[in-house]
């Protein structure tokens, strides 16, 4: 029998020492939050030179949100989101968590088998993804997609499937209708894939809270003033994981699209970065790299190196450690 004094009137579990308050740890609050405390704070820049304050962060994910209600998204509904790393892929994760909808991100390389498992096992009926992607659906059951939004590219028709363009996300006359229900920090906040070097991918549910606490564990040396290059996928849970953390900690990230040992030096002069995450062969790749000007002088001051063997390399060659 439950504890009446661990839960509320609906027997939900109430926020306490093991379950942080969903001010804390909900996206949709936490956001409101930082809009109204640090709304000209810059809170994503990219690699263009263009940021978005918290303010404009908040601006953006609430018309999103509105657009992904207009096309029938609700609270709790699961929606694939296949896209690049860029403002689509953060506008389209945070419009859907802004109304409680689950953001199910997945790998641009999907195709035939693999791909057609994950949007079974998904249950989705909307998926937004980039124009050019969208064609690989053509050769797979659809299961329950009934909508795809493309963005950018030139997508492909599909028989039976509504082909949306941008406008759908872009809709200004529509208002935000209200939520059935608060945002519970136990609430699935997404289900990201994991690699399927065992078998099929398996999706992995993960609640506010979870990423929350995850965040806090792994990058508990991050504080307001940092902001944190996304270098891996926002459908990696390295990529969510790590603009979660700097949402929650009222600091900022850099967004680009993918890792490139030529010109990161340069992306980090350009969006100020101060924490780079290298994974594998990354910091390999770089300490291998002729040594130039560009390798020291940056604002990096801290670097997330998995696994940890090139970090004498690495020192040498940017001072960092020293």
């Amino acid at each position: 029998m439950t504890d009446p004094a661990l839960t509320d009137g609906a027997h939900r579990p109430k926020p306490g020492p093991s379950v942080p308050a969903a001010e804390v740890c909900v996206l949709r609050p936490l956001l409101d939050r930082r809009a109204t405390e640090t709304p000209d704070k810059v809170f994503a820049k990219f690699a263009d030179g263009a940021f978005w304050t918290y303010r404009t962060m908040r601006d953006i994910t609430m018309k999103t949100a509105a657009a992904l209600q207009a096309l029938g998204v609700r609270q709790g509904d699961h929606v694939l989101s296949w896209l690049p790393n860029g403002g689509d892929a953060l506008r389209v994760w945070f419009g859907l968590n802004y109304i409680g909808a689950v953001y199910v991100p997945i790998n641009l390389a999907y195709k035939g088998s693999l791909l057609q498992h994950v949007v079974r096992n998904s249950d989705a009926r909307l998926m937004v993804a980039h124009g050019d992607v969208v064609g690989r659906l053509a050769d797979i059951d659809r299961c329950k997609i009934e909508t795809v939004v493309a963005l950018g590219g030139v997508p492909i028709p599909l028989t039976g499937i509504e082909l949306r363009g941008p406008d759908a996300l872009d809709c200004v006359d529509v208002a935000l209708k209200p939520l059935d229900r608060p945002i519970d920090p136990w609430d699935t906040q997404s289900i990201i894939y994991t690699s399927g070097t065992t078998g099929p991918s398996k999706g992995v549910m993960s609640s506010y809270c979870h990423l929350y606490t995850m965040a806090g564990e792994s990058f508990y040396f991050l504080d307001t003033d940092d902001r944190y290059m996304i270098v891996l996928p926002l459908f990696h849970v390295g990529g969510t994981l790590a603009v979660f953390a700097m949402l929650a900690r009222g600091g900022s990230v850099a967004i680009i699209e993918a890792f490139d040992t030529k010109s990161i030096w340069r992306l980090v002069r350009a969006t100020e970065t101060t924490v780079l995450v290298l994974l594998g062969v990354m910091a390999h790749f770089l300490s291998k790299q002729p040594a130039g000007p560009e390798d020291r002088g940056h604002p990096v001051r801290k670097v997330i190196m998995v696994p940890v063997q090139d970090a004498e390399a690495f020192s040498e060659l940017t001072g960092l450690g020293r």
